[in-house]
């Protein structure tokens, strides 16, 4: 990232943690997702936010013991190998913070 004027850089950087942070109990990942996504859409948010690469497998098996998203049933349509599951955030479950999130 460029210098920012000011102390913005700082205020970025602050925001950047708050977020990675948030990732673990609130919703705050479903800002950056659709109404219904994949699991390999979820892992990018959580790897773009992290920085860092997640074990796919590791990464569905916390996502689905988590409670936090259910399937819809559906499928992703017009992929070329077989189509992934659809999923979306459970409603029941409440997390500690929603977050800008919480009229939705």
């Amino acid at each position: 990232m460029p210098a920012l004027a000011f102390d913005h850089n700082e205020i970025v950087e602050y925001a950047l943690w708050r977020l990675r942070n948030k990732l673990e109990y609130s919703q705050i990942a479903h800002g950056f997702l659709g109404r219904t996504f994949t699991l390999a859409e979820l892992r990018e948010v959580h790897e773009a936010v992290l920085r860092k690469p997640l074990d796919p497998a590791n990464f569905r098996r916390q996502m689905i013991a988590s409670e936090a998203i259910e399937p819809t049933g559906r499928r992703l349509t017009g992929t070329s190998h077989r189509p992934p599951r659809l999923y979306r955030y459970n409603n029941a479950v409440r997390f500690a913070d929603l977050g800008p999130l919480a009229d939705q």
